[in-house]
């Protein structure tokens, strides 16, 4: 859905906004420990905190189903019926756990209403980043959405935003790029020359991995984008 470009008669120092989706837009963590939560209890065994890490430690992605049968086959259960049980059990319980954090919502209906640009960089699929999307209803804001699945750059590549910047046509200095994610989001936003926000409130990286990076502004609630981008 495309909005009044008034950024330019206004005068705003930056002209459009790239966001982060899982855990900036929406809380995915907690969304991920449900869904375990509701496969360890739909199979019977095991803990969360062990499919959680069948997950974190999978060579095929932090998404994928053979994590599942990963950790099945750990718990020594191979009945295919049973990883089919799981794999739905935990697709369905993921996308209804999924929660836009306070203000989400309202706060991009304002950077829309404003004409600035509004873009997504994620490391989810297509498929799963276009699902949440719509899922929270903020489909309807997006410019584009850029994923590795979609370009075959991945975070912390920089190229990423910058493809993002060309297909908005906006120097990437006249971006605000907002993320969770230090060393994913804030990092390669920086190489990349843009103004760089950091979403405190979804951070789920321990401090020794951060690599000391710091961002241009962190906020402790999404809105807190709004005074930023001059609204």
């Amino acid at each position: 859905m495309a909005g009044t470009d008034v950024s330019q008669g206004q005068g705003f120092r930056f002209l459009g906004v790239l966001v982060d989706l899982d855990n900036t837009l929406y809380d995915f963590g907690t969304a991920k420990e449900e869904a375990c939560r509701q496969v360890v209890n739909a199979v019977g065994t095991g803990t969360v905190d062990d499919l959680i890490r069948a997950f974190l430690f999978s060579p095929y992605g932090v998404e994928s189903p053979k994590a599942i049968q990963a950790f099945l086959t750990e718990k020594g259960i191979t009945d295919p019926d049973v990883f089919i049980l799981a794999v739905n059990v935990y697709t369905k319980a993921k996308i209804e756990s999924i929660k836009a954090y306070p203000g989400v919502y309202e706060t991009l209906l304002k950077i829309h209403t404003a004409g600035l640009k509004i873009g997504a960089v994620t490391n989810a699929s297509l498929e799963h980043a276009s699902e949440r999307l719509l899922h929270i209803q903020a489909s309807d804001f997006l410019n584009c959405l850029v994923t590795p699945d979609s370009t075959g750059l991945k975070k912390p590549d920089p190229a990423m935003f910058l493809h993002a910047a060309s297909i908005l046509k906006i120097q990437p200095h006249q971006l605000c790029a907002v993320g969770d994610n230090l060393v994913n989001d804030i990092k390669p936003a920086k190489q990349a020359g843009m103004c760089t926000i950091h979403a405190e409130y979804g951070n789920r990286l321990p401090p020794e991995f951060s690599e000391g990076i710091s961002a241009d502004f962190s906020i402790s609630s999404f809105s807190d984008i709004l005074p930023i981008l001059g609204l």
